[in-house]
């Protein structure tokens, strides 16, 4: 099934400009930017005060949807908005960007990163990923300014992939404002969700109690997969069975995100630990070690392998001082070792013990230590 057609209908409701974006936001030719932006100046001219957005989209073009952002921004400074069936991918930056965003109760609301390929040199596709990364953290930021659960929690969902959210989910997080009541989903609509890909498919059932019944329940077990004569109970236990599932779903994918966070956690300590205690690294190096292994597991553990350790060559031979009174271990006694090269006397204690024995003893005998 193709996507709908991007609708952007401009319009004055009294002193409020109305502006409607239903479909996919990736067609300007009859909706193009200098267009959007004088229909919308038009209206401010003419007396609108306020700005409202409505939504129904499955998202599209993220640099268009920025720039639907910041002509709105632009021309009346800020703006309100609700949302209908579905909210997603680029929809939700401009539902972001609201200072109050409503969504029906049957609504669904997905975010993601922002995605897109490329081809060319090396040079090209550099360019393009720094283009890629620059409009994620765009996203990032917008979302992260409406949450109200931790910005760690977001994190895992935001790094996960699709994050699909009903309507009150969507509040919980911050994104939506309030829910309002349902809206009739017809064949169309229904469509348009399955496409998306839900993995909740429809996930209130306040949509079927209307004066359309019969209609509606057909349109939505057709979405879900089941034969058109399915009955209303036994479309809710289907809508009920797939909410469960997308929840414990979640709950498992979070519990091994856990594990393997842990895992991974353990792993590191123990590699730093192998790596200072065959003195690859210094102590006062840890916590860089660390930080690298944070950005880069595989990479950094690669170049830790790769690290010698930092070895001194141990004779065994203990030589007598110039005045004939100490014994020395490459020119240095007991004490001089202890405060000018503690790692080179550990190194011998560990390795050579006979020539640390005999150094230490004569520090004894020289201090009357028995």
């Amino acid at each position: 099934m193709s996507k709908p057609k991007l609708q952007i209908n401009v319009f004055a409701e009294d002193t409020t400009a109305r502006v409607d974006i239903i479909g996919e936001i990736s067609e300007w030719n009859n909706n193009n930017a200098t267009d959007f932006r004088a229909k919308c100046q038009e209206l401010k001219d003419a007396g609108a005060t306020k700005c409202h957005v409505y939504l129904m989209t499955v998202g599209g073009d993220c640099i268009q949807a920025n720039e639907i952002v910041n002509i709105l921004h632009e021309v009346f400074g800020e703006y309100t908005g609700d949302g209908g069936a579905i909210v997603a991918s680029a929809g939700t930056y401009i539902a972001a960007c609201a200072t109050v965003f409503e969504q029906v109760r049957n609504g669904q609301f997905m975010i993601h990163k922002p995605m897109g390929g490329t081809f060319g040199n090396e040079t090209e596709i550099e360019n393009y990923l720094a283009l890629v990364k620059n409009m994620t953290s765009t996203y990032y930021d917008a979302y992260a300014a409406k949450l109200k659960k931790p910005e760690s929690e977001f994190k895992d969902k935001w790094n996960g992939g699709d994050f699909w959210m009903t309507a009150q989910q969507a509040v919980e997080w911050g994104f939506v404002t309030k829910v309002k009541d349902s809206v009739k989903i017809d064949t169309d609509t229904a469509a348009v969700i399955k496409e998306s890909g839900s993995p909740i498919a429809i996930a209130n059932t306040d949509i079927i109690h209307n004066n359309n019944l019969e209609m509606d329940v057909k349109a939505i077990a057709t979405t879900l997969g089941m034969p058109e004569k399915s009955t209303e109970q036994e479309v809710n236990a289907r809508i009920a069975d797939n909410a469960k599932k997308a929840a414990d779903y979640d709950a498992l994918k979070a519990e091994t995100e856990r594990k393997e966070k842990e895992q991974r956690e353990a792993d590191i300590k123990a590699t730093l630990d192998k790596a200072e205690k065959e003195k690859r690294i210094k102590a006062d190096a840890r916590s860089k070690w660390q930080a690298m292994f944070d950005k880069d597991y595989d990479g950094t553990k690669a170049l830790l392998d790769d690290i010698q350790p930092v070895e001194k060559p141990l004779s065994s031979e203990i030589k007598t001082s110039a005045d004939g009174k100490t014994a020395t271990y490459n020119g240095k006694n007991f004490e001089q070792l202890q405060d000018e090269d503690p790692e080179l006397l550990a190194q011998l204690e560990d390795e050579n013990p006979t020539a640390f024995d005999a150094l230490f003893a004569d520090w004894k005998k020289r201090n009357k230590i028995k």
